[in-house]
């Protein structure tokens, strides 16, 4: 089940575009559900890099009901900004089975340019062709070591058997290759770097729970992962800290029972500060 083109309905096409552009992943200001929508009805747009070819229909942009000069060019602006796209965001942005924003990310800092990507991808469907039953071989072993064969191909942390099938499955269809060749033509995807500061929290795993008053989540996130900290989105034994703001309610009560170390977002701070 391809998620980027390929034999899928129209709705599931503009669900795909929708996500292509959504906040965690494009994020283009201005190109909502709506417009997406209209301009895959009205033949504009079909696939992921036909948005970045949108300048060339500027005058029949400005020419829709509700459309102004001045919406068309600030909409094309923001296509424009997005030109350039770190890796991590490209390839979730692809929306690929089981490839969420943390395995984009793991996947981006794992290979860090998409010629290394591609490179993996490549090494990987030849480990996929590759890898037959041998005679007397159940069924079940084999799939067994074909799972193991590819996730050793993908070789990146935190990335099992069934997310490298998936994204060896995506990456074996032609068409959606096409796809992905077709919009790496119209960007810049930018290498992804991953430089961690030594803290107290290096190695350990972070919850933030309830309201942060002085950061978003998504900056409270970053600033964990820039200290070498994972960031979960649920508390379990293998939590080593929970960050609580105002209206925390069961992670917290989970935290205390699992004795694990809460600190406040005032804290958190100190943390961080400390870091340098």
């Amino acid at each position: 089940s391809t998620r980027c083109a390929g034999q899928i309905s129209p709705a599931q096409r503009v669900e795909r575009l929708i996500h292509f552009v959504s906040r965690h992943a494009f994020d283009v200001t201005g190109l909502g559900e709506t417009l997406v929508a209209a301009f895959f009805r009205d033949g504009l747009i079909a696939s992921p890099a036909d948005i970045f070819r949108l300048r060339a229909h500027r005058d029949a942009l400005i020419a829709r009901e509700r459309m102004s000069e001045l919406v068309v060019d600030k909409l094309l602006a923001a296509i424009e900004e997005r030109r350039t796209i770190p890796l991590d965001r490209f390839l979730f942005a692809l929306g690929i089975r089981h490839i969420g924003q943390i395995t984009a990310r793991d996947l981006a800092r794992r290979f860090v340019s998409l010629d290394g990507f591609r490179a993996m991808i490549d090494a990987g469907l030849r480990v996929s062709a590759d890898t037959v039953q041998a005679l007397g071989e159940t069924d079940r072993k084999f799939e067994l070591r074909r799972q193991r064969a590819l996730a050793a191909a993908i070789d990146t942390p935190q990335v099992g058997p069934e997310v490298a099938e998936a994204l060896l499955d995506f990456y074996a269809e032609a068409h959606n290759r096409v796809v992905v060749d077709d919009l790496a033509g119209e960007l810049t995807v930018a290498d992804v770097r991953h430089e961690t500061r030594a803290s107290e929290v290096s190695g350990k795993t972070v919850v933030f729970t309830g309201s942060l008053e002085t950061l978003s989540r998504d900056e409270a996130k970053a600033q964990a992962e820039a200290l070498g900290a994972r960031v979960s989105g649920s508390v379990s034994a293998k939590t080593d800290l929970v960050v609580a703001g105002p209206g925390a309610g069961s992670k917290l009560k989970k935290a205390a029972d699992l004795g694990v170390r809460v600190a406040t977002e005032a804290e958190w701070a100190d943390i961080v500060a400390a870091a340098g």
